[in-house]
């Protein structure tokens, strides 16, 4: 069998494909059983696909290989620590094209008063082990801590894994703590009575932010109305219920999310997610995470859209062909941490050899053990930041599985990039998924 075919082995070994060797098979030399003892013979043993061999043995010539003959199953890594929230905060935008939205949801502004439970912390799970094709058990992955710290007037209470108000005010949420801030609120516009706002905490407009005018926060900004070319910067989130027309000239910054009705001719650069319900058009966005625009129309058309992790939407590019730049970044610096951890495993592993090699000649001198000892020690602890490196490896990898994703048209004239790769778009697609693959760019119709 092995002048005929051989395996390939795929996602940590628990893919098992059959390939042909391009040499002429003589007739009846290939039956079921010859091909199960002979995969088999290779040690696979778990969830070997009988089904498929026999369709191999049948239709030999027509085959299309390569052929899935034995599958495992992938670890599934342990859910990481996280603050939930002890009411809901959570922003709703899906909603049909059609419908009328109805952007005071944005504006579920969470309260809390003193000695209120704001948040609990969820324990990082276990995790489910996986199996190769060889019957070789995958071990998971826990799921990471969180160290939850007190932020501004909250206290974090360990033996009740919660979160307790020690203030009144208006609550906001980071990653690993949540604060309480006072609000600084203006009924109406921005204007020349209220001139500049520059609080140390969260700010509230339900009215417009003309051009020229400028927030800075240390906490959220919401704004009710239209916010047109001003500069608002928060070290919270932002959410805008009347949209961005930014004239090219208005910047958003923000630490958090980015939330808003549209985004026209705007500059937004955010620290988590941009979420937008229905447009964004001619604009720079930039974000950390993901650009998210599926609600409602869901369109991207025009500018240049930048994440770290992925880009979501209904429609990308337009009829009329705007030349539309997309970009995902993970891939640029994911590379650059995959090569720091190599090399620091690589002087780790010189490092191991010499610790190794001076506690066998120790050893031999006969040493004292205390001595002895630190250098097992320092072994010991080489090797678990061994681990530790790789295990960063493996999450940047998963992490270059960034994807852009379009729910209904890919317009041409739309330019992609993931990392150093890029792609024109030439013709329309429809419910398509664009990933890397191979250094190539590729574009997946669901």
């Amino acid at each position: 069998m092995d002048q005929w075919f051989h395996i390939k082995l795929e996602n940590r070994e628990t893919e098992a494909l059959l390939q042909k060797n391009g040499v002429d098979i003589p007739s009846g030399e290939v039956t079921y059983s010859k091909l199960l003892a002979w995969i088999e013979s290779k040690g696979i043993r778990h969830g070997i696909r009988n089904e498929v061999l026999s369709l191999v043995v049948e239709n030999l010539n027509r085959f299309v290989f390569p052929a899935e003959i034995a599958k495992g199953k992938l670890p599934k890594d342990g859910e990481s620590a996280r603050l939930i929230p002890s009411f809901s905060n959570e922003k709703k935008l899906d909603t049909n094209e059609n419908e009328k939205l109805d952007f005071k949801r944005l504006f579920t502004i969470p309260t809390a008063e003193f000695g209120e439970i704001l948040a609990r912390k969820q324990n990082a799970t276990e995790g489910i082990a996986g199996i190769s094709v060889f019957g070789k058990v995958i071990p998971a992955k826990k799921g990471k801590d969180l160290v939850v710290k007190n932020g501004e007037n909250t206290v974090y209470i360990e033996s009740e894994k919660c979160v307790f108000a020690s203030a009144s005010g208006e609550v906001t949420f980071q990653n690993n703590r949540v604060n309480i801030y006072p609000v600084y609120r203006v009924d109406g516009d921005v204007s020349l009575k209220t001139g500049h706002i520059d609080f140390v905490g969260n700010v509230h407009i339900t009215g417009d932010v003309p051009s020229g005018f400028k927030i800075n926060a240390k906490g959220d900004v919401r704004v009710e109305g239209v916010v047109e070319a001003a500069d608002i910067i928060s070290d919270g989130s932002v959410v805008i219920g009347g949209g961005v027309l930014g004239q090219g000239k208005g910047t958003v910054r923000c630490g958090g999310d980015f939330t808003s009705l549209y985004i026209s001719q705007g500059n937004v650069y955010a620290g988590g997610n941009i979420v937008v319900a229905q447009t964004i058009l001619h604009s720079h966005c930039e974000a950390e995470s993901n650009v998210i625009c599926t609600s409602g129309k869901g369109n991207i058309s025009g500018g240049t859209c930048i994440a770290g992790n992925g880009i979501s939407a209904n429609n990308i590019g337009s009829d009329t062909n705007s030349k539309t730049l997309l970009y995902i970044k993970t891939n640029d610096r994911m590379d650059k941490e995959i090569i720091h951890h190599e090399h620091k495993i690589l002087e780790l592993e010189k490092n191991l050899e010499k610790l190794t090699h001076l506690k066998n000649v120790l050893i031999q001198k006969n040493t004292e053990q205390q001595t002895i000892n630190r250098i097992i020690n320092t072994i010991s602890q080489s090797k678990l930041e061994m681990n530790n490196h790789r295990e960063e490896i493996e999450k940047c990898k998963n992490a270059l599985k960034s994807s852009i994703n379009i729910n209904s048209t890919l317009h041409p004239n739309v330019e992609i990039g993931i990392g150093k790769y890029k792609r024109k778009i030439q013709s329309p697609y429809t419910a398509a998924k664009v990933f890397l693959e191979e250094k190539e760019i590729v574009v997946h119709t669901l």
